[in-house]
């Protein structure tokens, strides 16, 4: 595998008595070798460019009603080609595989009130709207009259959407937050009026159904309820409680073809519904002093969990069989309940001043189990981790050293492979320095570092990956790097 990426960005911020407008463009271009057994079969590789105009401001107005309005708004135009051999034996055939394109505008306006005094709490709200408009393509010129031609069929799809945000403030150290959100979202687009597991166009072209119109909507709503409370020893408590409505994505619904970076045959389905998710999450941190941390436990319940089902089953072109032998894994978009529960801890502790600065112990350790509630397990889920090290920072130097060691993952669903465990270490030395800046043009600030990772050289394989049994992660690897501020 191998990459090779360039950007460049230009903005400009416009500073008035009361606010301020900016804008920004980027143009970022990259293209990337896909690593896998079909991948290097196929020499498979993305070139990928992105235009991406950003803006966005803020106005405070003379009222004493509200306290600031923003504005935020940006489009995006994204294409890439997948290149590749059609035939492994024939050089000559290299070319576009398929062509993604995704053209997408959204806005966001906002506007956040001053606190107002309830007696038993402050209360300052933030009411907004916002609103996008996305229309993706996949075509292939391998076989533009086949039914499978690219990943989908063009499609399109808009969301409207209004929010409210309220923060009581009952004292210095009790808060609570209340949120609430409405959306509409409209999809259409075109997939096969049906799609069987087992096909072969090729013996029988009636195996998939006709080209049919979709034009779906949905009307999520979500909202949650927040309590933060300050407590001793510079410690903040909370307990936050969502319920959460999603939309199936574009993807989840109108796939119906080949996609060669994850090395699956994707199969959508039109008639997925709203995913409802319902959740606690309770937290305990400290964010000042010698000794910081941060605690966090959650618990799930999804109601119609959206997720990508591989089947067993192998296919190519225009053909899905059962079993092993053709390309590409497929995959079945599906629905079903879940339950997921986890937690996260982090922390840092200056142990002794040292030299001109401070040395210190960091560690982490976070944990997911998800299942449906027939007792099976979620496929793709990342294992149990367990980290820490070293480290050393004053006013220029940062010298760092952690190891992290990430558990076998056995609970698998469906097909799902187990992955074994690792221990990845890596290190990071750098040096900050000031610089006189006497011209607006000068740099203020210039960093020099070297970086090594996975500095064991173990055989790292990512579980949540569709390809994790033919590729592993990077081996050992050191890069330098170089940062001028201006």
């Amino acid at each position: 595998s191998s990459t090779q990426s360039d950007g460049a960005s230009i903005g400009g911020s416009y500073f008035f008595a009361g606010g301020f407008i900016g804008a920004a463009i980027q143009q970022n271009n990259s293209i990337y070798h896909i690593p896998g057994e079909d991948g290097e079969d196929h020499r498979t590789r993305i070139s990928a460019r992105q235009t991406k105009l950003t803006v966005k401001g803020d106005y405070h107005p003379d009222s004493k009603a509200i306290d600031v309005i923003r504005f935020w708004a940006g489009a995006t135009d994204y294409k890439h080609n997948e290149l590749g051999l059609a035939d492994p034996a024939d050089f000559s055939s290299d070319g576009v595989r398929q062509t993604f394109t995704n053209k997408e505008q959204e806005g966001r306006v906002e506007v956040q009130f001053a606190p107002l005094n309830l007696r038993f709490a402050a209360l300052t709200t933030a009411v907004g709207m916002q609103a996008s408009h996305q229309e993706l393509t996949a075509p292939s010129p391998d076989d533009p009259g086949s039914p499978l031609n690219g990943l989908w069929d063009p499609n399109k799809n808009t969301k409207v959407a209004g929010y409210i945000f309220n923060e009581f403030k009952f004292s210095e150290i009790t808060k609570a937050q209340v949120a609430a959100r409405v959306e509409h979202v409209n999809l259409s687009g075109t997939t096969p009026a049906f799609i069987p597991e087992l096909f072969d166009l090729n013996v029988n072209p009636a195996d998939i159904g006709p080209a049919t119109p979709r034009n779906l909507n949905f009307t999520p709503k979500s909202g949650s309820v927040g309590l933060i409370q300050n407590l001793p020893w510079n410690l903040a408590a909370s307990i936050t409680g969502q319920y959460t409505e999603r939309a199936p994505k574009p993807a989840e619904l109108f796939s119906r073809g080949g996609h060669d970076a994850t090395t699956t045959f994707d199969i959508g389905n039109p008639n997925l519904g709203i995913e409802t998710a319902k959740s606690v999450e309770v937290g305990l941190r400290r964010a000042t002093g010698p000794f910081r941390f941060e605690l966090t436990g959650y618990y799930t319940r999804f109601d119609g969990f959206i997720y990508r089902r591989l089947t067993g089953n192998t296919c190519e072109d225009v053909t899905c069989q059962a079993g092993p032998g053709l390309e590409l894994n497929q995959a079945i978009y599906s629905q079903k309940d879940a339950t997921f529960r986890g937690a996260e801890f982090q922390f840092q502790y200056d142990v002794l001043p040292l030299w001109a600065g401070q040395f210190g112990i960091e560690g982490q350790y976070d944990v997911v189990r998800a299942t449906f509630t027939d007792g099976t397990n979620v496929p793709r889920i990342p294992p149990q981790r367990l980290g820490g090290g070293v480290y050393y920072r004053d006013a220029n130097w940062l010298a760092r050293v952690n190891l992290l060691h990430a558990f076998a993952q056995n609970d698998i669903g469906g097909i799902e492979t187990s992955t074994p465990g690792y221990n990845r270490l890596r290190a990071e030395l750098s040096y900050t320095t000031k610089l006189a800046k006497s011209d607006w043009w000068s740099a203020k600030e210039f960093t020099f570092g070297v970086v090594g990772d996975n500095l064991l050289n173990e055989d790292i394989r990512n579980s949540v990956s569709y390809s994790k049994d033919q590729v592993l992660l990077p081996g050992i690897g050191v890069r330098m790097f170089a940062n001028v501020k201006y």
